[in-house]
């Protein structure tokens, strides 16, 4: 593979990489705003990153409801369906 090829390859991947995070992220602002009403500050405030985060907590939730803070979110089960 040519170093141009595998530079591009790599951008590409980076950028979608973010593109993912991001969707993921303001997936989890909206369920928090329309399902307890938060405001657009509050339900960023808990939009925590990382592998441990809420924002994932979401994404790959394995039963009905999660709980952040004092707020209770209604989730699809993910256990059966990869990738959520």
């Amino acid at each position: 593979m040519s170093k141009a090829l595998l530079s591009f390859v790599s951008v590409y991947a980076l950028l979608f990489s973010f593109q993912v995070h991001a969707g993921a992220k303001d997936d989890f602002i909206n369920a928090v705003k329309k399902q307890c009403g938060k405001s657009d500050a509050d339900a960023a405030a808990l939009a925590t990153p990382g592998r441990a985060g809420n924002v994932i907590k979401l994404k790959t939730c394995s039963s009905a409801t999660i709980t952040v803070g004092d707020c209770t979110l209604q989730c699809k089960d993910a256990s059966s369906s990869i990738g959520g």
